[in-house]
Formats: structure tokens, C-alpha cells, sequence
């Protein structure tokens, strides 16, 4: 069974990851594109969320993840993920900071 404290390191350590992921594209002048409902998406977005979706697969196979770019994954363990690895796309894509 996995613990509170656990969990916490493991979003902790995938945070940073995923956060390395779209940083090698930050101010590199992404080609955006338009996703159905007229929001941005970049390729920082879904290989940042490919990258955290093959994490979590490999650290908590039975676990469900849900994600922006890549929809619903079913589990098995009652735990579930939310991934949006860059929230504020806008922003990321204009070089703004935050």
C-alpha cells in the first residue's frame, strides 16, 4: 500500500520531470496548434503528458489516468491521475514566466 508521503514524492518527482520535458521547448518558438475546442496545444504539451503517462504506467500500472491531451486511461486501483503539464499554454508559448 502506498502512503500519503509516498504519493506526495512520486508527484513531486514527476512535477520535475515533466517539468524538464517542457522546458527543453520553452522560448524555442513552438508550432501551435488548435485542438477541437479551439484551445492551444504544443508539442511541449503532449510530449510532456506522454512522458508522465509512460511514469506512471511503469511506477503504478494499475492506476487511471486522466489527461488534457490524451483523454481517459481506466485503472484498476480506485487511484486516478490528472495531467495537465502545462497549464497556461498561452503564456508558455509567449515566453511569459510564470
Amino acid at each position: 500500500m502506498t502512503t500519503s508521503s509516498e504519493l506526495l514524492q512520486a508527484a513531486a518527482e514527476l512535477a520535475r520531470l515533466t517539468g524538464q520535458v517542457a522546458l527543453r521547448h520553452y522560448r524555442r518558438g513552438a508550432l501551435v496548434e488548435r485542438k477541437p475546442d479551439g484551445s492551444p496545444v504544443t508539442v511541449a504539451d503532449r510530449e510532456a503528458e506522454r512522458v508522465a503517462r509512460e511514469w506512471i504506467a511503469r511506477r503504478y500500472p494499475s492506476d487511471g489516468i486522466l489527461g488534457e491531451e490524451f483523454g481517459e486511461q481506466a485503472g484498476t486501483s480506485g487511484r486516478r491521475w490528472l495531467l495537465d503539464p502545462i497549464d497556461g499554454t498561452k503564456t508558455f508559448v509567449r515566453g511569459v514566466p510564470l
